[in-house]
């Protein structure tokens, strides 16, 4: 199955530094971990109230949303409606819980 031609959301980043940093952060994860993330960025990147003893829930944290990976990764997104319908996943950060936390106090 291909995840990208069945996606809802098309994933996009803020920046070439937004870009560069998921990169290297999904290096550090298995094939498995990497389409689960794929997969809840595409179709379905809201929070929900009921995951089960699933990992990896997404979280609202100010004005966006948090996707945490083990370790303390985080990923940090908005969830934007484009005027053609077009539904875009925008990366802003991705690192550990130290510079989300940075990230957020800056950019708030």
């Amino acid at each position: 199955m291909d995840l990208k031609h069945n996606a809802m959301y098309e994933i996009r980043f803020k920046g070439a530094k937004a870009k560069k940093d998921f990169k290297l952060l999904l290096k550090k994860y298995s094939k498995n971990i990497k389409k689960r993330l794929r997969y809840t960025l595409e179709n379905n990147p809201y929070p929900s109230s009921t995951h089960g003893t699933n990992l990896n829930k997404v979280e609202k944290k100010g004005q966006l949303y948090c996707y945490p990976m083990s370790g303390g990764d985080r990923i940090l997104f908005d969830i934007i409606e484009l005027e053609n319908n077009q539904k875009v996943i925008l990366i802003h950060y991705s690192g550990n819980d130290d510079g989300e936390i940075r990230y957020l106090r800056r950019h708030s």
